[in-house]
């Protein structure tokens, strides 16, 4: 379990630090390219939600969502913050599961695999870590397990 914690953790913290970082350069030089995303919304709700106050507000809103992503993407490489990071990415991921990333798609087969299998694969990864005992320091519990406690 330690190896894959550990290339899962820093798989998702590139993710999400690359993310935070292109919603800084997109939400400025293609803030328009945000508008796609309504289009592959599973309810009719968020689809009129995203185009009356989603877009509107687009500039703030890509400044907010990537220093978002920026803490989740560090916090997932902290100890203390692990956890908290998780749980922020897969509530994160379940919303772009349910919003889509916006690509057309014909069939629901073509949605689920173009909008949507993505996230729920990222999803299934992260719930080990989130699940998993909590972890201490290498140090203390190599201590522990001998009983040097």
């Amino acid at each position: 379990m330690r190896w894959y914690r550990w290339i899962v953790r820093v798989l998702f913290a590139v993710i999400f630090i690359g993310g935070g970082i292109a919603h800084f350069v997109l939400g400025r030089t293609q803030p328009d390219s945000y508008a796609a995303f309504a289009d592959t919304a599973l309810f009719p709700w968020l689809t009129s939600f995203w185009h009356s106050s989603v877009m509107p507000n687009i500039g703030w809103l890509t400044i907010a969502l990537g220093v978002f992503e920026l803490a989740c993407g560090a916090g997932i490489l902290w100890r203390r913050t692990e956890r908290l990071a998780i749980v922020g990415m897969i509530a994160f991921l379940v919303f772009i599961t349910v919003l889509g990333y916006g690509f057309p798609a014909e069939t629901v087969a073509d949605d689920l695999l173009a909008n949507r299998l993505i996230t729920i694969g990222m999803i299934v990864l992260l719930l080990p870590l989130l699940f998993a005992p909590r972890r201490s320091g290498t140090r203390a519990s190599a201590g522990t397990q001998n009983g040097d406690d």
